[in-house]
């Protein structure tokens, strides 16, 4: 049993020893960083960026888009940036100014200004940073609705497509300090954009955490967009879609339908004709006026029974009415939008759609990326491999615990073989006589004070050594002489002083330790003690 429990020991401890290693040797580069997302009321969902960390840092909220890799922030002197904070270059320690003058359109809104190097970091959710230093960034004196009360710039998330500045973008900053990596890959889970101030989501950020999707990914390749319609650094092919409204299918489409995926809008943009034959078949439905130059929104009754089904690869996307109805005070709108531009003929998928899925972006280059999508997993579905951890955890943790019992009443029986007790027996007194404890025995006695007995006969103890191995201790005293002294007090005579002992003691050297613990009770110990 002892070799036993040695071994499993040592295999315990090598499987620490391993676990360090491999803990010592993951890539840093490569540790999933949860990146937090708030989400403000326009919808838009934002991450916390610090601009020249240190004592002097600027502290901003930007919001998420893949459709551009420049990032923007406004600037002191920026006109209609809606009164926000604002970013003053000359308080900063770390800014590098650039010659260059640059401006970026997202679905309607608008920004420009120049150029800077900036040394940046974004919030993890634990509180620690990440920094990406010397980050191109655009200080906006001039835009367009792009900002927002509490939202001072654009974290952007896309390639710079559109005009081939990939140098610009997060992404180029990461793969330069990595020159070991080929690609920049982060999981993108946001959740659905109706609760503005709550919990928005997260980026997994360098890493895609596999606990949160299924494992059939379907990948689609980014294409560069060449079009300024949509506005966008790069779209996919989505494969078909297919809209039903009361059981009967009325819209489908399929081939390459040219699609843009991005967090900055929340709603599901499609071509003017596909959007009007879609409502053109619920009754009671009417085009609200436009409120933005990007899409028009449709009115239609609160309930409308409808669904939407949209295809990437092997992959499909199902929604219904509890996605695709938005209740707006007495008012119901759809989240299927159409653009304003009649000619504009790309379908956006925004974040009603995104959040429905776990996204993976993995970008290499201004026309080099690839988006990943996959079903999210129940918090309550484990895989096959998760429930076999689970349960050979719970085998090993239960075999060590019986090991450790076993090996813990191993040591005990051990140690009452080695170790033969020695029992404290206070020295006999007489009520009549009192004296003091020499040194020694103060120190045994604990300091106490006792009445010594001139009558007290040391034959009345037989104590054999207890470092013999052969003998054991018994003890048999008069009950009349264990009545213990306090300080100032008189102790009352026993009435038993006179009764000799009904016992005898013999010594033997034939006894065994196990006949001790039997034996204990043979020794009978009263005490008289007069409360004070």
């Amino acid at each position: 049993m002892r070799y036993g429990f040695v071994n499993c020991g040592l295999l315990f401890f090598s499987h620490l020893v391993v676990a360090a290693f491999n803990k010592r040797d993951t890539d840093p580069s490569l540790e999933t960083l949860i990146i937090p997302l708030a989400l403000d009321n326009t919808p838009r969902y934002s991450v916390a960026v610090g601009m020249s960390p240190g004592p002097d840092q600027q502290s901003f909220s930007f919001v998420l888009s893949t459709g551009t890799g420049y990032s923007v922030v406004a600037g002191v002197n920026c006109d209609n940036c809606d009164g926000v904070s604002s970013y003053n270059v000359n308080q900063s320690t770390t800014a590098k100014q650039l010659p260059d003058v640059q401006s970026v359109s997202l679905l309607g809104t608008n920004a420009s200004g120049s150029l800077i190097e900036e040394n940046c970091q974004l919030t993890q959710s634990n509180g620690s940073p990440w920094p990406y230093p010397n980050q191109t960034l655009i200080v906006a004196n001039t835009s367009l609705n792009l900002f927002s009360p509490g939202i001072s710039g654009v974290f952007g998330l896309g390639t710079n497509g559109r005009n081939g500045d990939f140098s610009a973008t997060v992404f180029s900053g990461w793969l330069s300090r990595n020159p070991g990596k080929k690609n920049f890959t982060y999981g993108m889970m946001l959740n659905p954009p109706w609760n503005s101030g709550a919990n928005g989501g997260v980026l997994h950020w360098q890493s895609p955490d596999t606990a949160f999707f299924e494992d059939n990914v379907v990948w689609k390749p980014m294409s560069a967009f060449n079009s300024t319609s949509l506005q966008s650094d790069w779209f996919i092919n989505m494969d078909s879609l297919s809209f039903m409204n009361g059981g009967a299918v009325t819209v489908s489409q399929s081939g390459e339908l040219i699609t843009a995926v991005d967090p900055f809008e929340s709603a599901i943009i499609f071509p003017q004709a596909i959007a009007g034959a879609i409502y053109g078949g619920i009754a009671g439905s009417s085009l609200l006026p436009s409120l933005t130059t990007a899409s028009n929104k449709w009115a239609i009754p609160c309930d409308t029974k409808m669904s939407l089904t949209m295809t990437f690869g092997s992959l499909s996307v199902p929604m219904d009415e509890t996605t695709l109805v938005l209740q707006s005070g007495t008012v119901c709108v759809g989240t299927i939008e159409e653009w304003s531009d009649p000619e504009v003929e790309e379908y956006l998928l925004g974040s009603t759609f995104i959040s429905l899925l776990y996204l993976i972006f993995s970008i290499s280059g201004s026309s080099q990326g690839s988006v990943g999508f996959a079903h999210r997993k129940s918090p309550a579905k484990l895989s096959a491999g998760q429930v076999s951890g689970i349960v050979l955890g719970s085998v090993t943790f239960s075999v060590l615990l019986v090991l450790g019992f076993f090996w813990y009443r191993h040591c005990r029986k051990e140690r009452q073989k080695r170790v033969l007790p020695s029992p404290f027996i206070s020295p006999p007194i007489s009520p009549n006589h009192q004296g003091s404890l020499d040194v020694n025995q103060e120190a045994t006695a604990a300091s106490t004070s006792f009445a010594l007995s001139s009558s007290f006969n040391r034959n009345d103890l037989v104590l054999m050594s207890p470092h013999s191995d052969s003998r054991e201790i018994m003890a048999a005293l008069p009950s009349s002489v264990y009545t213990i002294l306090r300080p100032n007090h008189t102790p009352a005579e026993s009435s038993f002083r006179d009764i000799p002992p009904p016992y005898s003691h013999p010594v033997t050297n034939a006894i065994t330790r196990q006949a001790l613990r039997a034996q204990k009770s043979q020794a009978t110990f009263q005490t008289d003690i007069t409360p004070a």
